[in-house]
């Protein structure tokens, strides 16, 4: 069996001793099991746990809050106190450790550290202690890692979630991919799994519809798909308002955020304003090459598409761009508020109500996380008149497209 490597992140602005932290640790574990990163400032690190999972976090409490800047006694302690208000963009590590050369920063942060089970260390350059502690340390957490991380803990290739029963999850239904009905026990929710065929074997794929719409409800729907079925990627599907482009072109989210995160204050002639403060989710750096790929080399594959549909086509050819996507908690029809919007990213290219939820729910899921996207079709462009009438249409163009995502790129 393969052994599973220790992930660490040692954050101290201190090269030398970055070093002898990961010489402790290789002597420990042997430096093939190590699977090292480090970060010099509290925004480095920061950074890192926004992209990584780490069994063991090491960092230095005197700390520079950024790259070139001086450390602050407190460095270290304001990022432990924001993994603990648990940001969504923060992955949490398993396991911390605080080091300091400093007495009296030792004293001071002792009791914080121990309420929150974290372990505090002396550091020396002279003395061993920490270092036999640390080594401890990696060879009992190295201890439970086998057996719990592996490729082969994803029971799913595919879970596809949408908003809408009606329209959104009846598109996905009609792909070609042999569904059967399937409950789990004390579980309202219906699910259907089936499988598509590709060049290198059949994906096993699972599909369902939130209870409503909106981002609450998809977070807890991707949430149960997660827990329930593992799957190794996690596609949004459905309808979205578009900011340019045709009724059916297909949007893949780049990245997500709430637009309506943020503050409520009091200005200076006592009327209410709102201070956006919205936390961006972005997509998995692969998955967006893929699509980027989709795009620039199978144009052909959304033509035929728009063949396989029988309905109204709109006269435009069906086109597929790749961008920020926002979400929020209603359905938006005012150009007013699209301008709004669009103050937070200037390349914004869809607005609706839940691809942000799944892209959280899969951010903080348990691992083994899926990656997940969103490509959504457009069916209105936020502004009136808002009718239905190429509402089928996209949802069709959508679901159309993560089959066919799926089939060139997901296995």
């Amino acid at each position: 069996m393969t052994e599973i490597p220790l992930r660490v992140l040692v954050v101290d602005d201190n090269e030398a001793k970055r070093n002898r932290i990961r010489g402790a640790l290789a002597d420990a574990v042997g430096e093939p099991q190590l699977d090292l990163k480090s970060a010099s400032s509290v925004a480095a690190a920061g950074a890192m746990l926004e992209s990584h999972d780490f069994d063991l976090l090491i960092l230095d409490l005197n700390l520079p809050m950024r790259d070139g800047e001086s450390p602050v006694k407190d460095g270290g302690m304001r990022l432990l106190r924001t993994i603990v208000r648990g940001g969504p963009r923060l992955r949490r590590p398993k396991h911390i450790v605080g080091l300091t050369e400093f007495a009296d920063l030792f004293k001071e942060s002792e009791s914080e550290m121990e309420s929150e089970s974290w372990q505090l260390l002396h550091y020396a350059f002279d003395s061993s202690a920490w270092q036999d502690v640390l080594g401890r340390k990696a060879v009992y957490i190295t201890g439970t890692l086998a057996g719990m991380r592996s490729d082969d803990d994803y029971q799913t290739d595919l879970a596809i979630i949408t908003a809408l029963k009606e329209i959104e999850l009846d598109a996905i239904l009609s792909l070609p991919c042999e569904w059967k009905s399937l409950r789990r026990s004390q579980d309202d929710t219906y699910y259907y799994e089936g499988r598509i065929e590709t060049e290198g074997g059949p994906l096993k794929v699972v599909c369902c519809a939130a209870i409503e719409m909106g981002m609450a409800a998809t977070a807890c729907l991707a949430t149960k798909v997660i827990y329930n079925f593992s799957p190794r990627y996690l596609a949004m599907a459905g309808i979205t308002a578009g900011m340019a482009g045709n009724f059916g072109d297909v949007i893949f989210a780049d990245q997500s955020w709430d637009y309506g995160a943020g503050k409520v204050i009091n200005s200076s002639n006592a009327e209410s304003v709102f201070k956006p403060g919205p936390n961006y989710i972005a997509v998995d750096a692969e998955l967006k090459e893929k699509a980027q790929h989709f795009k620039q080399t199978r144009s052909a594959i959304l033509h035929e598409i728009e063949s396989r549909w029988q309905g109204n086509t709109p006269s435009s050819r069906l086109n597929l761009s790749i961008g920020p996507v926002a979400s929020g908690a209603a359905v938006v029809e005012s150009q007013e508020m699209i301008d709004a919007i669009r103050t937070h990213n200037r390349k914004l290219i869809g607005v609706e109500m839940e691809v942000y939820g799944s892209f959280l729910a899969c951010r903080t899921a348990r691992a083994p996380r899926p990656k997940c996207f969103a490509a959504k079709s457009i069916c209105d462009f936020a502004a009136p008149p808002k009718t239905d009438e190429y509402q089928k249409y996209a949802a069709f163009t959508s679901a159309q497209f993560v089959l066919e995502f799926a089939k060139h790129y997901l296995r």
